[in-house]
């Protein structure tokens, strides 16, 4: 599963206005591009910009109390709402109907893909991938911010079925979140 198409132009316009801003006001990543409007974005070259975007909610705030982006009221809630974001590893663990389950935090999250099905992204046979991302709440669903990085890992058997376990155990207990 995967936002609506235009889902995916409002989350990208913001994302990159955020990124712009950021890097604008940290001077973090000198000569960068402005994201914004651009027709390619280098993951690699955005990512110190959008951790610093994340590692507190000093930008976000700054953008809900001054607007200084000009954004809508309904792209100033998707930004506030962006405060219960969760950064962080997770593993990757299977392809469900609606969405993908990622764990992590002892918890469970039901995250859907942006502009493709994470299944596209990491087909089954590759799973389970242990990942670093952010999970956004977006409209009563939850996204990752589109960077994900993965770490190189294959598991045998045993921690398959610990990873199994623990599935099993979350899903009867707290079962899945799919809003943050």
């Amino acid at each position: 599963m995967q936002l609506p198409q235009e889902d995916v132009a409002l989350f990208y316009k913001i994302f990159f206005k955020l990124i712009d801003f950021t890097n604008e006001r940290y001077h973090l990543v000198p000569g960068l591009k402005k994201a914004s409007g651009a027709l390619d974005v280098d993951p690699t070259e955005i990512m110190p910009v959008r951790d610093k975007l994340w590692e507190s909610d000093e930008v976000i705030n700054q953008i809900v109390a001054d607007n200084p982006l000009g954004l809508s009221e309904r792209e100033l809630s998707l930004v506030a709402s962006w405060r219960g974001r969760i950064v962080g590893d997770f593993l990757i663990y299977k392809h469900l109907k609606k969405f993908t389950v990622f764990m992590g935090n002892d918890n469970l999250y039901g995250v859907i893909g942006i502009a493709s099905p994470i299944e596209e992204i990491f087909p089954a046979f590759v799973l389970p991938k242990y990942s670093k991302t952010v999970l956004l709440p977006f409209e009563g669903k939850i996204i990752y911010d589109s960077l994900l990085f993965t770490y190189s890992i294959t598991y045998g058997s045993g921690i398959r079925k610990r990873f199994n376990e623990e599935y099993r155990e979350l899903k009867n207990t707290t079962g899945i979140i799919t809003s943050l």
